[in-house]
């Protein structure tokens, strides 16, 4: 009985400081796995919530671009692509106004003169202003074709960030006509026609913008094309990147034509 008692008391000791020495750098070893794969998980959470993030605000983005260029429009046939450039564009569209007619007079949209540009931080923007008068009466098509659109006094809209967070589109200094077919191209993309592989009617060449296909010339810096009327397709490309020490990049694209070209 007392052996037993006296081995019961020694065994509620705890640990010898041998074992002590012995657990402590494996314990090390185990809790330094555990926080290094959580931190790795966390680390590959964030990163996939911000493709997605970006994913959806570039789909939403572009869009909502497509339908701004498709439906581009001015009423008194002046051209609808007021500038365009490499890492801009500028250009005229309805809004949604509903007609209405009173006594003799019909109103059926304002229009509103719309530009996106991407800035040198990478992120891509848009701002806007609407016209305070309406079509058709706006357009003086009776008296020549002679424009009195009118617009605000205060201007354009502030520039409102649509797509990424500081370095997300990564594509900005491309050429539009890439050295080889795997190469991304650059952000705006403009052709005389709606045959998108005719390279003989897109007006990028594969070292900078250049004069291939007459009247079009460039001017400014950054270039402009300045014949906008000879343009009817627009293919926009963002390049994303997710950002961190292992970022993912995807592509977002869409070609869009504008109404009456062929």
């Amino acid at each position: 009985m007392g052996a037993a008692l006296g081995s019961g008391i020694r065994s509620e000791r705890g640990f010898t400081l041998v074992e002590l020495v012995v657990a402590m750098p494996i314990m090390l070893i185990v809790m330094g796995g555990l926080t290094l794969m959580l931190t790795t998980l966390s680390s590959k959470s964030s990163q996939q919530q911000e493709t997605t993030i970006l994913q959806t605000e570039a789909r939403s983005a572009l869009d909502r671009m497509e339908m701004e260029i498709r439906g581009a429009f001015t009423g008194d046939g002046s051209p609808q692509i007021v500038s365009a450039g490499p890492n801009s564009i500028t250009f005229y569209s309805p809004d949604q106004y509903a007609t209405t007619v009173v006594g003799s007079t019909q109103s059926s949209f304002h229009l509103r003169e719309i530009s996106y540009q991407v800035t040198s931080t990478g992120l891509l923007q848009r701002q806007f202003m609407t016209s305070t008068n309406t079509f058709p009466t706006a357009s003086c098509l009776t008296c020549g074709g002679t424009s009195q659109w009118t617009w605000p006094g205060g201007g354009m809209s502030a520039w409102t960030t649509v797509v990424g967070s500081s370095g997300a589109i990564i594509n900005a200094s491309n050429t539009c006509k890439p050295a080889t077919a795997t190469a991304v191209p650059g952000v705006f993309c403009y052709y005389q026609n709606t045959d998108l592989l005719n390279t003989l009617q897109n007006p990028q060449t594969t070292g900078a913008w250049a004069d291939n296909w007459l009247p079009q010339t460039f001017t400014g810096s950054p270039l402009l094309v300045t014949n906008t009327a000879a343009l009817s397709s627009v293919v926009v490309t963002l390049e994303l990147s997710s950002g961190g020490s292992q970022p993912v990049k995807f592509l977002v694209s869409d070609a869009m034509t504008m109404r009456g070209t062929s």
